[in-house]
């Protein structure tokens, strides 16, 4: 199974899942919330649902989320009420082709690590925002997670259970963000058996 029809077939579960840690995710809300000006156009690349950006898009002038799953797309846009923003949308799209447009912002959330190519993706991510854009994620770092997760994943992945991941330390997402001209602002550790890294980049 590839990692679209993974997350074609997850998609239903997936949005039935409440969020595991509401205090971390209520955490990295705020501090996007901080960054995201109101005049602000901001993609969402590897959105899932929607759940985020339906909090966010209220505070930006437009949000655009786009995932590799038609299924999750779906979902996200059946989410679209008449109180929320016209300028919110939802379209498929791989995280490495970005739509032609203009960004100030662009997240990545709980998504790096579910990439083949995460240099690929950065290098698009970076030449899509202008001098002063931001570029906002949160990345599971497997590496730095409990021991056993290099036995069970492969498993879960030989039954079909999870999807492609790239295991890395927390040193080696800073080196792939500064390799692809970032200079981080802030970041927030989150603890967990997999830990996460929120990181906040700007492009010079």
């Amino acid at each position: 199974m590839d990692d679209t029809a993974f997350w074609d077939k997850a998609a239903p579960k997936y949005a039935k899942e409440a969020i595991s840690d509401k205090d971390a995710y209520n955490v990295t809300l705020g501090r996007m919330r901080h960054h995201l000006q109101p005049h602000f156009n901001v993609l969402e690349l590897g959105c899932g649902t929607g759940s985020t950006a339906l909090e966010l898009s209220p505070g930006v002038a437009s949000y655009m989320g786009t995932d590799v799953s038609s299924v999750m797309i779906d979902i996200a846009r059946a989410k679209l009420t008449d109180d929320l923003p016209g300028s919110l949308s939802f379209q498929v799209g791989q995280a490495h082709d970005i739509p032609d447009s203009t960004y100030d912002a662009v997240l990545a959330l709980n998504l790096l690590h579910l990439l083949p190519d995460v240099e690929t993706t950065l290098s698009a991510i970076y030449d899509a925002l202008p001098s002063g854009g931001l570029f906002i994620a949160k990345t599971a770092l497997l590496k730095d997670g409990k021991w056993f997760l290099g036995l069970a994943l492969p498993i879960m992945q030989f039954l079909g259970k999870a999807p492609s991941i790239r295991s890395m330390t927390e040193a080696e997402l800073r080196t792939l963000l500064l390799d692809a001209g970032f200079e981080m602002i802030e970041d927030i550790a989150q603890p967990d058996i997999a830990p996460r890294l929120f990181t906040v980049c700007r492009k010079p």
